[in-house]
C-alpha cells in the first residue's frame, strides 16, 4: 500500500510517519477505515489514518487503488473491512502504535445491504483485537475515505 498525506499528497512510509507524528503529538488518537466506489470498470478504494489531536483538528492520510470491478456487495464490502484490519494490524502489530477504532462503513439497520456484513465484520474486527465503530456513529475515517475514494 503506498500511502500519501492528504495536505499534500506527497508519499509516506505510513507507519514511520504515524510513529514520528505520535511522539510530536502525545494524546492524539488513531481511527482506521476504508471505503469504496464502483466505476464503470473498476472498484476505487480509500484506506485511510485519521490521526485526531485533541480535539484540536485532524490529519489525515490514505492509500487510493483501483482494482476490477467488484460486482457483489458482499465481497466489495469485505474488501473494505479487511483493507482496515491489513493496515491496523500493520500500524498496531509492527509499530506498537495503538488504534483507537475500525470505522466500518456499516449500517445495522435491515433496510441497508450493508447490514448483511455488519455481523461478520464486527466479529473480524474484534477478533483482531480492535474496538469497531459503525453507522450511526459518527465515522471520521469513513468520511474522510468517502471523499477520497469519489
Amino acid at each position: 500500500m503506498i500511502f500519501k498525506k492528504l495536505s499534500d499528497h506527497k508519499k509516506i512510509d505510513v507507519g514511520e510517519y504515524v510513529t514520528n507524528y505520535l511522539f510530536e503529538n502525545p494524546g492524539t488518537d488513531l481511527y482506521v477505515g476504508c471505503d469504496s466506489q464502483n466505476t464503470k470498470n473498476f472498484t476505487i478504494y480509500a484506506t485511510v489514518v485519521v490521526l485526531h489531536k485533541n480535539n484540536k483538528g485532524g490529519h489525515v492520510l490514505y492509500c487510493k487503488e483501483s482494482v476490477p470491478k467488484i460486482l457483489n456487495n458482499f465481497s466489495k464490502l469485505w474488501g473494505e473491512v479487511d483493507r482496515s484490519i491489513i493496515l491496523a494490524s500493520k500500524l498496531n502489530h509492527e509499530f506498537g502504535i495503538p488504534i483507537k477504532y475500525v470505522d466500518l462503513d456499516l449500517n445495522p439497520d435491515p433496510k441497508y445491504r450493508s447490514s448483511q456484513v455488519l455481523r461478520a465484520a464486527v466479529g473480524y474486527v474484534e477478533s483482531m483485537g480492535f474496538t469497531p465503530r459503525v453507522k450511526p456513529q459518527e465515522l471520521w475515517a469513513i468520511s474522510a475515505a468517502d471523499s477520497i475514494c469519489k
